[in-house]
């Protein structure tokens, strides 16, 4: 085996341990905080930057291939230049030079856009492929000169240590990438909301602690993860409701929708502009085989239907029970700024037949209320979920009141942020009261009624119920924690 093909598999080894990190990255995560010099760095910080070390795989391939290229050239000036000698070369550099494009586009995919690891993940498994026949195909030539068997007897030419490799490393990959037909909810990492989001003439006086948990397809190596980490959960992935691809933009949508909510809500909270307003409905999404596939889009926002003013979700859902299944209905909308009206068709709801139901996803259509602007950190592992939106709140209330809010405390927290203050429920909870656990935070405040499911994740994390950020700042003013000295 020469230096090219072992680079090859330096490549792939790099590969796999990559992957395998990437899904117990959530590991490390207290470390930065526990150990750190200011505690303000997470370990979210370093991912971003740690995710560049899948750069060095199509590295050690275009390494390998141009090793090959050079002495496949090498040999075919100094040896034997016979028609076949030529073909054996040329068939060498061509595969050599499918593995360097394929290579220089994952490094272009990771090096301009990182965030476009399905672009990069195809071109790296292209590359995977081209590398494991190339070393097959090396392997097939040089058995053949060592035996010089004639073509009868081409058992011993079979590439068997490329074969066994490959083979060894596919099983592998299938193991730790391979989609099943399970969702897996695992613990996840923390985020420093005083970090992730800084407002126009504010000062951050204390980290906010946020929590994100992972929720992917589950790969078959997770149930290996589960028997020796704790806090994994599978369901069925039929549980989602819609496609992966929905689910992602659903979320990434609910990500940027909470950052202007709980900013809006926090200049509210610090005498700042009005807040959040309700101005109608908006459709979040529609059922591809529902009744308003054709009539109604994402992103419409209803202001009234059969002539009736739609004021909120609330009086969407009142009109609806006034119309039976199958009848039409004409709805005033706004689309892309104008306002049309369409005919829609219903159909029985899924939970009550006779009441009608467009076959919709709906939520408040707000108008914010922003009067500074907000910057917002771009991290790599946070994807997507409104559930940062009650500690994003915190974070900018922090920082736009003088001295800042934590009287002391070491402080986290998770929970949606509604136009109100109010604190809503959030999915995932003991992975996250977990997540928290380990950091050694001082408080964690979490959606009222989820406190019971929050310490099957930690028993010893003071976890505290709140249903509005006002309780949560009520209750900083009335717990300060003494400095030790």
């Amino acid at each position: 085996m020469d230096r090219g093909q072992r680079l090859y598999i330096v490549g792939m080894a790099l590969a796999i341990g990559l992957l395998l990190l990437g899904e117990l990255i959530w590991l490390p995560d207290p470390l930065p905080q526990r150990f750190g010099a200011d505690g303000e760095l997470f370990w979210i910080d370093a991912i971003d930057t740690a995710a560049y070390a899948l750069l060095l795989v199509p590295l050690a391939w275009i390494g390998g291939a141009t090793l090959g290229i050079a002495a496949a050239l090498g040999a075919w000036r100094r040896g034997d230049r016979t028609a076949g000698a030529t073909r054996v070369a040329l068939g060498a550099l061509a595969a050599k030079a499918a593995i360097i494009a394929a290579s220089a586009g994952v490094l272009g995919a990771l090096a301009m856009q990182p965030r476009r690891l399905v672009w990069a993940a195809c071109l790296l498994g292209a590359a995977w492929v081209l590398a494991a026949l190339d070393m097959a195909r090396a392997e097939w030539v040089q058995r053949r000169r060592e035996h010089a068997q004639p073509r009868r007897h081409w058992r011993a030419a079979v590439p068997r240590r490329s074969l066994a490799l490959t083979a060894a490393s596919a099983l592998l990959l299938l193991a730790l990438a391979m989609p099943t037909s399970y969702m897996v909810t695992y613990p996840g990492i923390t985020i420093n909301m005083s970090r992730y989001a800084q407002v126009e003439g504010g000062t951050a006086h204390a980290p906010m602690t946020g929590v994100l948990v992972f929720e992917r397809p589950a790969f078959p190596a997770d149930w290996l993860f589960a028997r020796l980490f704790p806090h994994y959960e599978f369901e069925p992935k039929a549980s989602l409701g819609m496609s992966l691809g929905a689910y992602d933009t659903l979320v990434r949508d609910m990500k940027a929708e909470a950052d202007s909510l709980a900013s809006a809500v926090a200049f509210r909270q610090v005498g700042l502009g009005s807040g959040a307003t309700v101005h109608g409905v908006k459709v979040t999404s529609v059922q591809a085989d529902g009744p308003a596939h054709e009539s109604l889009k994402p992103g419409d926002v209803i202001l009234e239907a059969n002539g009736r003013e739609i004021g909120d979700a609330g009086s969407l859902t009142a009109l609806m029970k006034g119309v039976r299944p199958g009848e039409s209905v004409a709805v005033g909308l706004r689309r892309d700024g104008q306002r049309i009206t369409v005919r829609s068709g219903t159909k029985p709801h899924p939970d009550n037949p006779a009441q009608a139901a467009f076959g919709i996803t709906i939520e408040n259509a707000l108008e914010l209320d922003l009067p500074r602007p907000v910057g917002f950190r771009d991290y790599l592992a946070h994807e997507g979920g409104p559930s940062h939106g009650a500690m994003l709140t915190l974070a900018l209330i922090d920082q736009l009141t003088p001295g800042g809010i934590s009287n002391g405390n070491r402080i986290a927290g998770t929970g949606t942020i509604e136009p109100d203050g109010s604190i809503g429920r959030i999915g995932g909870i003991e992975q996250k009261a977990y997540t928290i656990e380990r950091t050694g935070v001082d408080v964690f405040f979490v959606p009222n009624g989820q406190e019971t499911d929050a310490r099957k994740g930690s028993t010893t994390l003071n976890i505290v119920p709140v249903r509005t950020i006002q309780d949560v700042l009520q209750w900083l003013q009335a717990h300060p924690k003494q400095a030790q000295r």
